[in-house]
């Protein structure tokens, strides 16, 4: 895609884009929702992927100041929501479940 496409779509004028990814320019709410849109990813992703100490320190959601009903997620937490010891446990147990279905797998020895 074109550097003016990109910019266009971010709502930012000809030439800027370079100075968006430098900091010289600032990034406003309003461009990560439209990069997010772009890239077809969630807004979420960013924060929690540029600022994981945040993510980790939090310890309410706005919903809880607010008092709107949450909306839990069905998806799976991220590894920026995870503590160490959480990320090493998710880790052990899918490398525990993908060996074995492995094992499962016919004509397959199980392992001891």
């Amino acid at each position: 895609m074109p550097v003016r496409e990109i910019e266009r779509r971010l709502g930012i004028g000809s030439g800027n884009l370079y100075r968006v990814i430098d900091g010289s320019l600032d990034l406003r709410i309003r461009h990560l929702l439209a990069l997010a849109d772009l890239l077809g990813v969630s807004p979420t992703d960013f924060l929690e992927m540029g600022c994981p100490g945040a993510v980790q320190r939090a310890t309410r959601r706005l919903s809880d100041w607010l008092g709107a009903p949450t909306q839990k997620s069905t998806s799976p937490p991220t590894a920026a929501t995870l503590s160490i010891e959480e990320l090493k446990e998710l880790i052990r147990n899918t490398v525990h479940e993908a060996l074995n279905q492995q094992d499962a797998k016919p004509g397959r020895k199980q392992r001891s």
